[in-house]
């Protein structure tokens, strides 16, 4: 029991915080000049939050069949192979923040506060689910 317990917390999607940024030379947006690297932060800002939100709903989804399975039986364990890993995809984005922030500082470009201290993702807060009225 103990090893297909492994093997399915193993198999879970992880959350965004979990997920450490691929590598990405800065020299990759050297030729970028300093209104181009902003657009390009700005892109990966939206993109983040898009791919970022999935990846928290996937892994959502895991832990919840997770658990489903340790109280229930092992079906549910196929339910983790529905639910899409972005893990690499969001990593990438990661990387790319990183060296486009990296080669504004290199070139000096002027980023107004609001924008530096702009957060590259955050989970997005979960929501109570509504009860219903009960009808009497």
């Amino acid at each position: 029991m103990a090893g297909a317990v492994s093997v399915v917390l193993a198999s879970c999607t992880p959350s965004t915080s979990e997920i450490r940024g691929s590598y990405v030379s800065p020299k990759e947006y050297s030729d970028y000049t300093c209104d181009e690297l902003a657009e390009e932060r700005q892109k990966l800002i939206a993109e983040a939050k898009e791919i970022g939100d999935l990846q928290e709903e996937n892994a959502e989804m895991d832990k919840a069949f997770v658990a489903g399975f340790l109280l229930v039986s092992m079906p549910l364990l196929v339910g983790t192979a529905f639910t899409k890993n972005r893990e690499e995809e969001f990593a990438l984005l990661k990387g790319k923040f990183q060296a486009v922030h990296e080669m504004q500082y290199d070139k000096n470009c002027e980023v107004p506060d609001e924008i530096r201290n702009q957060v590259f993702y955050t989970t997005p807060p979960k929501e109570e689910p509504k009860l219903q009225p009960s009808k009497r």
